[in-house]
């Protein structure tokens, strides 16, 4: 493991340990009844999920290959759960007695969609780029089965090893004798 998914583990690691246990993304039916200070630990609970998307895509920026340990789907269906609590909270906050305290949680839920939605436009342009690659690499692999030439010359390799099997060991013996070639020395010494 590369000294960069170290640190990005450690640190994924250090937010969820920092995060109060106790802390949920809430249910809607929750939302509804949870009181200010539940919002706030909640607000706090997307901050640290977006803070480790970040760092999973920051881990594959200008990587050429490259794993996502977050998907397009998931942050959607966060983006679902911060759009619900706005608007409820909006609903809510009409029929507050303390409507600025609602106000602050709208704004913080509604900093974290705004990061949410940076995050899967990053996201996007990831597996966009990823994509590309792979299509490139495919079509490279296309071209090489589709290019004869390399096919071709297998074929004649296959044949000339075909006709090496052929011949038996007998036929490659030296059927020479080696008592009438003449000697090195009368060689060189004939004009």
């Amino acid at each position: 493991m590369n000294l960069r998914k170290k640190i990005f583990y450690l640190i994924l690691f250090t937010l969820f340990v920092n995060v109060n246990v106790l802390a949920v993304i809430l249910t809607n039916e929750e939302v509804e009844q949870a009181d200010i200070s539940l919002l706030t630990d909640e607000t706090k609970v997307f901050q640290s999920i977006g803070m480790g998307i970040a760092l999973s895509l920051a881990q594959c920026d200008g990587v050429d290959l490259c794993s996502l340990t977050v998907e397009e789907s998931e942050i959607r269906e966060l983006l679902k759960a911060l759009d619900s609590r706005i608007g409820s909270l909006i609903l809510k906050q009409e029929e507050a007695e303390d409507p600025d305290s609602i106000d602050s949680v709208i704004t913080a839920y509604m900093n974290e969609r705004d990061s949410y939605n940076a995050h899967l436009e990053k996201l996007q342009s990831i597996t966009s780029t990823l994509d590309t690659d792979i299509d490139l690499l495919e079509e490279a692999d296309q071209i090489e089965a589709d290019f004869p030439v390399e096919s071709a010359r297998n074929e004649e390799l296959l044949d000339y090893i075909n006709e090496l099997e052929a011949f038996d060991d007998e036929e490659l013996e030296d059927d020479e004798d080696l008592e009438d070639l003449p000697e090195l020395d009368d060689i060189n010494s004939t004009p």
